[in-house]
């Protein structure tokens, strides 16, 4: 039986190591449920006895449980393995990483948020990973938001709204486009949101055709999210990155070039008296 302290070194070893990193392969032999995507980004590891869960920005989770003798190895790219490549239930690979599970009882995947019915259109949004996507569905959607005071990011990322763009393009997208993440969608003119969904369904089909024809992964660099402390490439400022509710997935803006629309500069209180988050 593996001993819980190694558990716990092996959870603490592969949120240093994954946690930010986009992921150039998975593979699994017994997985019930959807893979994760090349390209997308791991956000969470968690741990709760022998069970673990990796959590990427679409908000698909990975749920690991381990037997007595299950185990999370991680590796170098290019290193030796410590068993036999046969006795792999799960494999995450990022640049410079390898995630390997042995002995699983279960690997399965499964979306952590709830994909409910959007209010205007009776199901959810387009998911805009697909090239052939209406865009002008999702610009309609956004543009006639229910809660016109909604921050631009909350409605990126509601599944009633827009699938497949998840937190790491979403930032991407805002960057790109100068608007602050806390821009109310009632604010923001349909010439902007065309705009905004244009660059995000690029980035977004960038990232996931990452994988060149000669089989490796040109992974594209990212502007803000994960630099938080480094230098804007466009405005010289340090990116910053707070957590915000309602599910508190990390924020990463520049300051001082993402200020269109941001209400906070605009007056004192947000709509309804409640106070920034």
């Amino acid at each position: 039986m593996i001993e819980a302290s190694a558990i716990r070194r092996s959870a603490s070893a592969m949120r240093t190591a994954l946690v930010g990193q986009q992921t150039i392969c998975f593979s699994s032999r017994k997985l019930s449920g959807p893979a994760p995507g090349v390209g997308r980004v791991i956000e969470r590891v968690e741990r709760d006895g022998r069970e673990f869960e990796f959590t990427w920005d679409d908000g698909l989770v990975l749920h690991t449980s381990l037997r007595r003798s299950g185990s999370w190895d991680l590796y170098r790219v290019g290193d030796r393995w410590r068993r036999k490549h046969s006795d792999a239930a799960a494999l995450i690979e990022s640049e410079d990483w390898v995630a390997v599970c042995f002995d699983a009882a279960e690997v399965e995947t499964y979306r952590r948020e709830p994909i409910d019915r959007h209010p205007s259109r009776g199901r959810v949004g387009p998911d805009l990973s697909d090239p052939d996507v209406d865009r002008e569905i999702v610009v309609e959607a956004i543009l006639h938001h229910s809660d016109p005071s909604t921050r631009i990011r909350e409605a990126l990322l509601d599944p009633r709204v827009v699938r497949g763009l998840g937190n790491v393009y979403a930032a991407e997208a805002l960057w790109a486009t100068r608007l602050s993440p806390w821009a109310r969608v009632g604010d923001i003119a349909r010439s902007d949101l065309i705009m905004l969904v244009n660059y995000a369904s690029r980035i977004l089909n960038e990232h996931l055709n990452a994988l060149g024809d000669d089989g490796f992964v040109n992974l594209v660099p990212f502007e803000v999210y994960g630099r938080n402390g480094h230098v804007c490439n466009r405005c010289g400022d340090s990116i910053e990155v707070t957590n915000t509710p309602p599910d508190n997935r990390p924020l990463y803006w520049c300051p001082k070039c993402q200020t269109r629309l941001d209400w906070r500069l605009l007056d004192d209180t947000p709509p309804g008296g409640a106070q920034p988050s």
